[in-house]
């Protein structure tokens, strides 16, 4: 059996171990998107989805909707419009705002994705079942970060 150093530093790489997962999700559902017929990448997703509903918001609120940075949003926010999924504008109170809502097409798009997320998320639930309660540990994690860092502890 091939050496996994991964598996034994243990809680010394989770970071990587988290990633590595992340990727692995992100490069099925990519290979989903494209079998369905969808030119869509995953990292687009949140985003997307917290402007289904048809509402402008700022790119502030949008990454703290997220949980992402500003400049990874407003890459992401680049991306939808340059794809004309999205559409963009200063706000007229603060010409600094950048305001991002999903255009027509992109509308379009969340109605015709709606069935496929609906099967991705219950094979993610499948694959939750099967394993461990991963949402509510990684939940329990991220709280307990958000009490103490990973810096303020090794510090």
């Amino acid at each position: 059996m091939e050496r996994n150093i991964i598996e034994e530093l243990g809680s010394l790489a989770l970071a990587t171990r988290l990633k590595n997962l992340s990727e692995r999700l992100a490069k099925d559902v990519a290979q989903i998107y494209k079998e369905s017929s969808f030119d869509f990448e995953p990292r687009w997703f949140t985003l997307f989805h917290a402007l289904k509903n048809g509402e402008e918001l700022a790119v502030t609120e949008l990454a703290a909707m997220v949980q992402q940075t500003h400049p990874a949003v407003n890459q992401v926010a680049n991306k939808l419009v340059k794809e004309g999924l999205a559409e963009e504008r200063k706000d007229e109170v603060d010409q600094r705002k950048r305001l991002i809502k999903l255009s027509d097409k992109g509308l379009s798009l969340v109605e015709r994705m709606e069935p496929l997320w609906k099967k991705i998320k219950a094979a993610n639930d499948e694959l939750l079942v099967e394993s461990t309660d991963l949402l509510a540990a990684l939940a329990k994690v991220e709280t307990a970060l958000d009490q103490k860092s990973i810096y303020d502890r090794v510090k």
